[in-house]
């Protein structure tokens, strides 16, 4: 079985985390983005190592938001484990607008885009990455025998970017996918019901479902105001050059006012 030892953070400050301390540990089937998975923030792709409480992440349906919590986990995985609920998914390069290779925790939300399954649906659905095992090149697999695990949180359930525009979903104040009641609720598909959506994405053979190329070119948002801002009333801005002067109107008597 795999091992984590769990810590969660406040600050911008990060602990050190003793990798060698298994004693404590917990079940390592959970989500969360592993050490260099990049995240779309207003600085662009950023990796989640660097992200801090404060930063602004973009999220699929409302703009950017700000991260309140993070937590830092290492997991250990055993050179036996074979069992695909305790091991990372494999996204390979290119495999859903994603530039380099990308790992999944197996219980990682992933939403689909179910109008790229089915025209007559709308809106994500969130399924677990482990089911993704499988579905084209997309494979369950250990990336090494320790790693680090961030999970980021906000205010309300949300769904964000992530290398390239794969959309992965964050369930505010908990680890599994079971987000709080208030806010914006994303659908999490029961078991059965992900295994037939992922099914679909298989048999079509396309795998932008998993992702948006909307979010794989975050917009940056400047954080200082753009120069030359409008002067008040009156004042001219510098070094502007002066109007010329309005036409003088040749008119009849009778015309003018």
């Amino acid at each position: 079985m795999s091992e984590v030892t769990s810590i969660s953070v406040y600050l911008d400050q990060l602990p050190e985390v003793d990798r060698t301390n298994n004693k404590q540990a917990v079940n390592a089937r959970r989500g969360g983005f592993l050490h260099g998975t990049k995240i779309a923030t207003t600085a662009g792709w950023k990796p989640v190592e660097r992200i801090t409480v404060g930063d602004l992440v973009r999220t699929l349906d409302h703009g950017f938001k700000e991260v309140r919590r993070i937590s830092i986990s290492v997991v250990v995985i055993p050179a036996d484990e074979r069992r695909v609920e305790f091991l990372p998914v494999l996204v390979p390069a290119r495999a859903a607008y994603n530039g380099r290779p990308v790992w999944l925790m197996p219980e990682q939300g992933m939403a689909l885009n179910l109008s790229r399954i089915n025209a007559k649906a709308d809106g994500p659905s969130v399924v677990p990455a482990r089911l993704l095992n499988g579905a084209g090149h997309l494979t369950s697999q250990a990336p090494g025998s320790s790693f680090e695990v961030f999970s980021l949180f906000f205010d309300d359930d949300q769904v964000i970017f992530v290398e390239g525009g794969l959309q992965a979903y964050c369930p505010s104040g908990r680890f599994n996918m079971r987000g709080a009641t208030t806010g914006t609720r994303y659908d999490v598909a029961a078991e059965e019901v992900a295994s037939d959506l992922i099914h679909s994405l298989m048999s079509k053979g396309d795998m932008s479902a998993l992702a948006n190329p909307l979010g794989a070119l975050p917009a940056p948002i400047p954080q200082e105001p753009k120069f030359p801002i409008r002067p008040p009333f009156g004042v001219r801005r510098p070094g502007r050059p002066g109007r010329p002067s309005a036409p003088v109107l040749f008119l009849r008597p009778e015309w003018q006012i």
